[in-house]
């Protein structure tokens, strides 16, 4: 199975690549620029370009085919403009949706915010645009013709993993968990070779990685 990290560069996709590359995993690092693209060559690092603003659905159609997996984990988060926030988080999400399902991507993982849910957009604040952009992403998603997992990180710590997590449908309270943990989490989700349609929120906790994952990946 071929993946394909779209977001490769950013703070979880690091993380991600590093554990992929450290177990021998067939993968590609999707970067936006081509200094990127350079620095992950240097790193014996297969990489491609995908910019998920610029590229239409035929170009990214194009570049999906050979793959098995798409992850997307692509996020303007709360500091830039909402207009940004639209071809990124909406736009972009939804165009490699689509490609994914006319290349014949056999399981699309999505990196969300913690609560997509309508009824969060009026608790968000500065996330508001964010997190409508999220929400309708992720409801794109689950009527795509594309086997799906949507991963819902607490709040994101630039710190290191502890290998436990608390994952479920529903989290009470919220929480926050390490990058590191939450890339080790699409990777055991990467591993599982049938994808099932599953959704869930991720925190730190006291359950193995593997054990909690395995609750919505049988």
């Amino acid at each position: 199975m071929r993946t394909l990290i779209i977001g490769a560069n950013g703070g979880i996709g690091k993380h991600l690549v590093k554990q992929l590359q450290a177990s021998g995993d067939d993968f590609v690092a999707g970067v936006r620029k081509t200094s990127q693209v350079q620095s992950f060559e240097n790193e014996g690092i297969d990489s491609l370009l995908i910019d998920v603003e610029a590229d239409d659905i035929a170009t990214l159609t194009e570049k999906f085919k050979g793959f098995d997996k798409v992850v997307f984990s692509v996020g303007s988060g709360g500091n830039t403009s909402a207009d940004k926030t639209i071809t990124v988080d909406l736009d972009g999400a939804i165009k490699t949706i689509k490609a994914s399902e006319a290349s014949g991507i056999k399981h699309y993982v999505m990196i969300s915010t913690f609560d997509s849910d309508r009824s969060a957009f009026d608790a968000s604040g500065d996330l508001k645009p964010y997190t409508i952009a999220k929400h309708y992403a992720d409801e794109y998603l689950k009527k795509a013709n594309v086997t799906y997992t949507i991963i819902h990180p607490g709040a994101l710590l630039d710190e290191q993993g502890t290998g436990n997590v608390e994952l479920a449908e529903k989290i009470t309270g919220g929480g926050s968990i390490p990058r590191q943990d939450v890339a080790t989490v699409i990777k055991i989700v990467l591993s599982k070779k049938d994808g099932t349609n599953s959704e869930f929120q991720v925190v730190s906790g006291d359950l193995p990685i593997a054990d909690a994952v395995a609750q919505f990946h049988k």
